[in-house]
């Protein structure tokens, strides 16, 4: 009883933090206020999905951005307090996605090789037990290596790229000093060497590919693909520390026509390095979605994931990581769903929000 009123209010903050977080991004970009007829329209179609009317705020917002009008956008507030907890188990999302037991659930997948991990205190390397000073020992003398928090970081906080010797990070600060401010719950990984074409769109980043992929029985869906490029000089792709995103085809591999960067941003068609967007190809695309159709179909408690894959220099996909509550990247495909956007909202009609069980 007490959970559930106290999850009933983290509901409510969530929704509050994205009606805060919209109006912030309209503020920031030049407006296409919708029409009567395109707010109607809406306010039917969704009507129809879930028997409500839903804020508008998020299809003005998007259609502004990509100049693309879709009844079947996805509401920020509906997806992070309701559609998202129908599609995925909420009381289990925190030890699938914990990146230091992916040595369990994907022993067989191309990921960054793991040098130490630390589980709720505990030191680990790939598979067995160890002390601190053996992981410090371990570690004292790394080239090129990446720590991170292994309990879902956020939009790439706690990402940190590091090299050590003899103990220390720099003439500052020692091993010892920069993970005891992880103080638990981080791995420290090789860094991922890119694809040279990957490369291109930005050399100092890892430029990742997020896919969303939905379980209907046992066939997996890809609904998106969109490639996640770093900004000149940065070590991080994410949209907050100023990356940009770019939609993909999923039948060519190549980028559709543009990327998107921060709201007050226009359409962005090379790279801060000088790379056309449009048309380029992406290595090892198919490969990486055949994988991720089969890789989805290990996580039974959850029917939509988020993907973040790197292509390493051989052409081989790299698995960094998988959401459970993957943000939706609108903006730069349009609407998440697309056709699918009403077998989602059938099949959720008939499933309890798990986070008020």
């Amino acid at each position: 009883m007490f959970e559930n009123v106290y999850n009933r209010y983290l509901l409510y903050r969530i929704q509050q933090k994205d009606i805060d977080n919209i109006k912030g991004k309209r503020a920031q970009c030049e407006l296409h206020p919708l029409s009567a007829s395109q707010k109607k329209d809406i306010e039917r179609y969704y009507e129809k999905l879930v028997g409500k009317k839903v804020p508008t705020l998020w299809h003005e917002y998007f259609y502004s951005r990509n100049d693309l009008f879709s009844v079947q956008y996805v509401p920020t507030c509906l997806y992070h307090t309701d559609v998202i907890y129908r599609l995925n188990q909420f009381q289990l999302r925190h030890a699938y996605v914990d990146k230091g037991i992916y040595d369990v659930y994907f022993p067989d997948v191309n990921r960054p090789k793991t040098i130490i991990k630390n589980m709720n205190g505990y030191f680990y390397d790939v598979n067995h037990a160890i002390t601190k000073e053996e992981a410090l020992s371990r570690c004292a003398n790394l080239s090129k290596v990446v720590i991170k928090p292994s309990q879902e970081g956020m939009w790439g906080s706690g990402v940190k790229v590091f090299s050590v010797q003899d103990g220390r990070v720099d003439e500052h600060e020692t091993l010892a000093q920069m993970i005891g401010r992880y103080d638990r719950n981080y791995i420290i990984q090789e860094a991922v060497e890119q694809h040279s074409e990957m490369a291109r769109l930005n050399p100092t980043s890892l430029n990742t590919l997020r896919v969303l992929s939905y379980r209907q029985g046992n066939e997996i869906f890809i609904l998106y693909v969109v490639v996640r490029i770093g900004r000149e000089g940065k070590t991080v792709d994410n949209e907050t520390a100023g990356g940009i995103n770019a939609d993909i085809d999923l039948q060519s591999g190549t980028i559709r026509e543009c990327a998107y960067g921060t709201p007050a941003e226009k359409k962005i068609f090379t790279t801060d390095t000088g790379t056309p967007l449009q048309g380029f190809t992406i290595p090892s695309f198919d490969k990486m979605l055949a994988l991720v159709k089969e890789l989805h179909l290990r996580l039974p408690y959850f029917n939509l994931v988020g993907w973040d894959f790197g292509i390493d220099g051989q052409g081989e996909p790299v698995l960094i990581e998988w959401n459970r509550a993957p943000d939706l990247s609108q903006t730069a495909h349009g609407p998440a769903f697309g056709e699918m956007t009403e077998p989602i909202f059938d099949y959720i009609r008939s499933e309890k929000n798990t986070m008020l069980r």
